[in-house]
């Protein structure tokens, strides 16, 4: 790609405000139809899910479409489409309300225009996707899944489990499931917002039943021929092997060659528990700030 500078008069001549702000809305899926999974990020099933949490709010034009958060500190996803064109928007905006331009979530595919535009960079590892093997999952065979094995195994011996996909006629017995068990705002008010609109965003999930007590559930998304994304797993962690099950069954139902099970936040625990299941793959992303 050969990377020019835009002239900062010609891009900002007809624009009387720079980078107006919404909120997401279910109906912003329709901008995100033409372009080509880079991440977990970018899909906008993950942006929607998180957009309340996280303090999202979004931009477009007929160039680009910009993801904005003011979580913790204000800051912005690399611009989709046009991305040099965006960044510029970005910078005229801070320049206009007086922030400090601050980029994250930046794939490796798009860090070389940073790079070109001086931006200073850095690895953001709270933020790497965890990638799968989605063979690997469905059968848990050689050393590193010694322990998935032992799990499920342990698992089977006290429980004859039923792994259904019939999660959308089960969204209520879902949402209880996870105000029974879960309490933390980043875990419940996600998971119960992406409930509502399992059917509108082309999701899939399952659920694991003994008998009639549902003791997990998860819910995902195949983004292309090769990819799928996990976007909920969630527990009765008093049944040791249960999430060894559910994983293994929830794989057995993908036709795709690739699970993406997101990032790990930070989160210690969290990250241990990713890193424990193998990955085959950690999907390196950026951050991106001007030096002073």
């Amino acid at each position: 790609m050969e990377l020019k500078r835009l002239n900062d008069k010609e891009l900002f001549k007809d624009k009387k405000e720079i980078l107006r702000l919404k909120k997401i809305s279910i109906k912003d899926k329709e901008l995100f139809k033409d372009f080509d999974y880079i991440g977990s990020d970018y899909v906008f099933s993950y942006i929607y899910m998180y957009s309340e949490l996280y303090k999202l709010k979004i931009y477009h034009d007929d160039r680009t479409i910009i993801i904005y958060s003011d979580y913790e500190k204000p800051l912005f996803y690399m611009p989709l489409g046009d991305t040099e064109y965006g960044i510029k928007l970005v910078l005229q905006y801070c320049r206009n309300h007086q922030l400090k331009p601050y980029f994250t979530k930046i794939p490796d595919s798009h860090i070389e225009i940073f790079k070109f535009m001086n931006y200073k960079i850095e690895e953001d590892r709270n933020s790497f996707d965890y990638i799968y093997s989605n063979s690997s999952l469905t059968t848990y065979e050689g050393h590193d899944f010694r322990k998935q094995r032992n799990n499920l195994s342990n698992y089977l011996k006290k429980f004859i489990p039923v792994y259904s996909s019939d999660i959308v006629s089960n969204i209520k017995k879902c949402k209880e499931f996870t105000l029974k068990y879960y309490d933390k705002t980043d875990v419940v008010q996600p998971t119960l917002k992406i409930l509502d609109c399992i059917d509108s965003l082309n999701l899939k999930g399952g659920i694991v039943w003994n008998g009639s007590d549902m003791q997990a559930y998860c819910i995902y998304e195949e983004i292309t021929s090769d990819m799928a994304i996990s976007h909920v797993e969630l527990t009765d962690n008093s049944h040791r092997g249960v999430h060894a099950y559910m994983i293994n069954e929830m794989s057995k139902n993908m036709n795709v060659k690739f699970v993406n099970k997101e990032d790990d936040m930070g989160i210690a625990g969290l990250r241990r528990f990713k890193e424990n299941y193998n990955p085959c793959k950690l999907a390196v992303k950026y951050s991106a700030y001007l030096g002073v």
